[in-house]
Formats: structure tokens, sequence, C-alpha cells
């Protein structure tokens, strides 16, 4: 670790020394000092920010050509930071831990990528832009992340495939990995892939011929759902047992059908006669609705993962509709229905 760090404040003094070099011949040329350094877009030198890119602006060179890149942001300050969860493909690339937050080494701000390696539906451009498989280079979305990416994350109904040299063409056996819903905040610590990814490729998936079941299960007493106290309030004055309703989804209940598309199940009853202070999901990522058959203008929130997902008190209590989906995200807690 010591060797990264020293490296890296070996490229800001080097960084350093080359822009005062460049504006003292600005100088020395009568060149004004807003050329010396060409920077274009805003591109900081020093905290090596791009803003946003909500279209193809962003381009690289690639064989002669101009080709689009995904949307995304290398913004260190927040503004840009993106949800990793829901369905949209989404990727966070990152020279120190997951947004260099307590990395092994003390690398400042350091660089970072954010984005949707296939484009968004929400900020452009089209999805025929990014097809699948098409190779990304890494330095063409930050010239400092190629061989020095320590974290990643990669949520969504996509899979990516890194590599370690450009162009995307590793052969069998040479370096580089899979991520479906996948995160590593150390990869130092985990394998040979720290500091050596140079490109990658992403494709649409939900993976759902993995998929076997899910469960959900409401409860207006969550000690009754769990089985234990949840709090000091229930052992000096205990709730009524009240309802357990348990649910389970098979691969038959999300088949493609007249009435739902593959992946998910038909629009389902919220449980009537219940206070809503719990729920559990197993296995499957949820949509709920406020409206009786899930219709979009009723739509509330989503939540649910390929692990365990459990929420108890506080719960919104107009909810009247859910529909369940093959899962996406990062599993934080190991399912417990299987």
């Amino acid at each position: 670790m010591e060797t990264k760090a020293w490296y890296y404040r070996q490229k800001q003094k080097l960084l350093l020394t080359t822009s005062y070099l460049a504006i003292f011949t600005g100088c020395l040329l009568n060149i004004p000092a807003a050329s010396a350094i060409p920077l274009k877009d805003h591109v900081h030198i020093f905290n090596r920010d791009i803003p946003f890119q909500p279209t193809n602006n962003l381009v690289a060179r690639q064989d002669a050509r101009e080709v689009p890149l995904p949307p995304g942001s290398t913004a260190t300050d927040g503004s840009a930071d993106l949800t990793f969860y829901g369905a949209e493909c989404k990727m966070g690339l990152y020279e120190g831990s997951f947004r260099n937050r307590g990395g092994p080494v003390d690398t400042g701000p350091g660089a970072r990528w954010e984005g949707y390696p296939l484009g968004s539906r929400f900020i452009g451009p089209e999805p025929l832009v990014f097809p699948d498989n098409k190779c990304v280079n890494i330095r063409d979305l930050h010239p400092a992340l190629p061989n020095q990416i320590s974290a990643y994350i990669v949520t969504g109904y996509c899979e990516c495939r890194f590599y370690d040299h450009e162009g995307c063409l590793n052969e069998p056996g040479q370096g580089g990995f899979s991520a479906y819903n996948r995160e590593d905040a150390a990869l130092w610590n985990n394998g040979p892939d720290d500091n050596t990814l140079e490109s990658f490729s992403c494709w649409k998936t939900s993976h759902f011929d993995d998929f076997n079941f899910c469960s959900i299960k409401f409860s207006d007493n969550p000690s009754t759902a769990i089985g234990r106290p949840v709090s000091p309030l229930d052992l000096l004055k205990p709730k009524p047992p009240g309802q357990v309703i348990d649910r389970r989804y098979t691969r038959d209940d999300m088949t493609n059908s007249p009435t739902r598309l593959e992946g998910e199940t038909d629009c389902q009853r919220m449980p009537e006669g219940i206070t809503f202070n719990y729920y559990k999901i197993n296995g499957c990522s949820c949509r709920f609705y406020r409206s009786e058959n899930c219709e979009n203008d009723g739509y509330s929130f989503t939540d649910g993962n390929p692990g365990k997902t459990e929420r108890i008190y506080g719960l919104q209590q107009d909810l009247k509709s859910y529909r369940c989906r093959a899962p996406f995200g990062i599993t934080w807690v190991p399912r417990d229905d299987i």
C-alpha cells in the first residue's frame, strides 16, 4: 500500500510541476494564461472532475473515429453521486475504496467514474447508442483510472465483464472478471485484479434463468413475525400476536403471460385487515403502489434485492398493491428462507 501512496504523491507533484512550467512558458511566449493549460468542459487538473454528461457529448477517439461514451461523471464533490439501486444498469469505478472513502492509503479525493454503461432512458442518449457488449476503454472515461481501480460496483439488469487490457481483448486464462449486481470496495484484498483493469463491456440480463423462487412476509406485529421482541416496549407491554402472512412466488409465477412480462409476477393485492408494521422480502425486488391494480400513477417505491430485506414500523399505510420481479441490487444480508 505504501508503494501505491508513493506513486500517487509523485503523480500529484508531476501535475503541479507541469502546470507551473506551462504557465511560465505561456508568459515567455506572451500566451494568455487561460490557454497555457488547455482545459475543456471545466475539467480541473487538480481534482480531475468532469461534470455529469447527460448525453453523448463526451467522445473519444478509437480507430480514427469519434465514438460516444456512456453518460456519467467523474465529480468527487457528491454532486453527481448515483443511487446504486434499480433495474437500470449502473456502474461505479474508484481509484481507492468505494467513492474513495476509508481506503487503504491517503489518496485524497481520488479518481472515479459513476454512470450508465448501457445508456439511460431518463437522461439519454437513445439505448441503441450503447448496444450490448460495446467495449469501453476506461482511459476514455477518466485518464487517471486505467490500472488504478481498487473498487467497483455494478447494479441493475446487466452484467459487465472487466478486462486487464484495452479493447476488451482478453483471451481465456488472462485477467479480469464478470460482475452482476456485485461490488467490491477493496480489490486489493480479493484476488489479483487490483490496479489492473483497462476496459469493460456490458450486456442486458436479469439472470432469470437462475431464478428459483422468492418470498415476502407481512405482519402487524414485528415481534411475532421475527420470533423475538424487537424493542424494550415489546417486553414491558407486549402487543397482541397479530397476523403473519407469508407469500411465495416461484419461477412459474414470473414466466411470460398475457398479464405480465417475463421475470415479474401478476399484480398482487396487499393483505387486508392488518396494520402494515413489518415486511420481509427474500430474493426478489418488489414495486409497491397506492393504487389497487399496480397502475404507474400510483407507484410509491421499490424494495428488495437478491438477499434479505427487512423493515419494521414507520411504514407507509396507504399501499394497496405490489408486483415482484427478478431481483436486482447488492446482497447486503443473505436470504433466510432457503
